[in-house]
């Protein structure tokens, strides 16, 4: 049997509602990381060492099923540069808004002198041009880079057990970079970055409740497609298949946050209710202005034709599965004829005989005819699924 069920996460607008225990949790966590030294805020003035220790490092990605590839030469004496940051902003009296919006431009900054992240920007903007991307595709081809840089599952499950200054900081651009891997967090003031210094308008999206504890961003879309009402478009950096615009339920054993497809036979229910777990209550911060990103009409059109295509899926699942079942009543009536018809000839009873054959060629007319138009049907739902598959794929490709 040939199928398909998708798993689709809608657009949801939550009215947002700041969670003063997520912010102190936040400030206080942010004050115990590291020694005096990292948690000085005028330590993120110090002057940038000078290049040594080169690490040549590629990257290497797919957006729209075609590979991408850069070369990047990263430093020894920056990644520790970096890693003497400050990892907090100071617990004054400050709003709760003011003080993570100057938490997160801490990471989102830079050092002064250090142009990695306009070079890397530079070169991610050559390679679209060179394969004829417009703005929309360079959007996507960014979040794409973001998106294939591993989750850092082994940082989740340390600080699951107890935080560790040296391990387990919040890690700048620079740093994840480097090491090639990031939590949310993390990977989300490196993709806010790039998209920054592209022109793109931007912004930090923070699910502050605990249980939530989740960071993505948002660029610049029209107001009536965006999420919340907050004229920026949900982007999400943890793992590769997540459409921009499309809000993601969290994996609660990873904290990955996905909102792929799952396909499954027709006859398949969809996955469990507690599989996931849907965000919650959102802060939106560090918004900027610049450059639109317009895929969203694309998208939003696109998962209206598959969540359509799903619908029908669903209507031929019900006329093939009574026209089976009305077929399996036939036949079996037909079988019970055949031994009737048997035992009469057995009996020469030729006159009943004859009438029951009469009725068995009838019924037999129309299991056929129900044959037919079962295969018919059977054809016309294939040919849907397959239309869904592709869109399906290339969707989330």
């Amino acid at each position: 049997m040939i199928g398909a069920v998708i798993v689709l996460t809608l657009l949801v607008v939550k009215q947002p509602s700041f969670l003063k225990s997520a912010y102190d949790l936040l400030r206080e966590e942010a004050l115990i990381i590291g020694d005096s030294s990292r948690n000085d805020l005028s330590q993120a003035e110090k002057i940038l060492s000078a290049k040594a220790g080169e690490k040549p490092s590629s990257f290497s990605w797919k957006y729209k099923g075609r590979g991408y590839a850069l070369d990047e030469s990263l430093y020894e004496s920056y990644y520790r540069f970096y890693k003497t940051l400050p990892v907090s902003s100071p617990a004054n009296d400050a709003s709760q808004v003011k003080w993570y919006t100057t938490y997160n431009e801490m990471f989102i900054a830079g050092a002064v002198g250090d142009d990695t992240i306009q070079v890397l920007a530079e070169k991610i903007r050559v390679l679209g041009e060179e394969r004829k991307l417009n703005e929309n595709q360079m959007v996507e081809l960014v979040a794409a880079f973001v998106q294939t840089i591993p989750y850092d599952q082994g940082k989740l499950e340390r600080r699951k057990s107890g935080l560790d200054g040296v391990t387990e900081k919040i890690t700048y651009p620079y740093e994840v970079l480097y090491e090639n891997t990031g939590v949310c967090q993390d990977k989300s003031y490196l993709a806010y970055a790039l998209l920054k210094k592209l022109g793109y308008g931007v912004a930090i999206f923070l699910f502050p409740d605990p249980k939530d504890n989740h960071m993505a961003i948002g660029v610049k879309c029209p107001l009536q497609y965006s999420n919340y009402d907050s004229g920026y478009c949900f982007i999400e950096t943890t793992s590769l298949g997540n459409k921009i615009g499309m809000i993601p339920d969290l994996i609660p054993q990873s904290r990955i946050a996905t909102s792929d497809i799952q396909i499954n036979t027709i006859d398949d229910s969809s996955a469990a209710d507690d599989e996931y777990q849907p965000l919650g209550n959102i802060e939106i911060l560090n918004t900027i202005d610049g450059k639109e990103y317009t895929g969203i009409i694309d998208t939003i059109s696109t998962q209206r034709e598959l969540l359509r295509l799903r619908k029908t899926i669903d209507v031929y699942k019900g006329e093939l599965k009574a026209l089976s079942a009305e077929i399996g009543s036939q036949e079996k009536d037909l079988d019970k004829m055949e031994k009737k018809m048997k035992s009469l000839k057995d009996d020469e009873k030729y006159d009943d005989y004859n009438d029951l054959v009469e009725k068995y060629n009838s019924l037999l007319s129309k299991v056929k005819k129900n044959i037919k138009a079962y295969n018919r049907q059977v054809a016309v739902n294939n040919a849907v699924v397959e239309r869904y598959r592709v869109l399906a794929n290339d969707f989330y490709r």
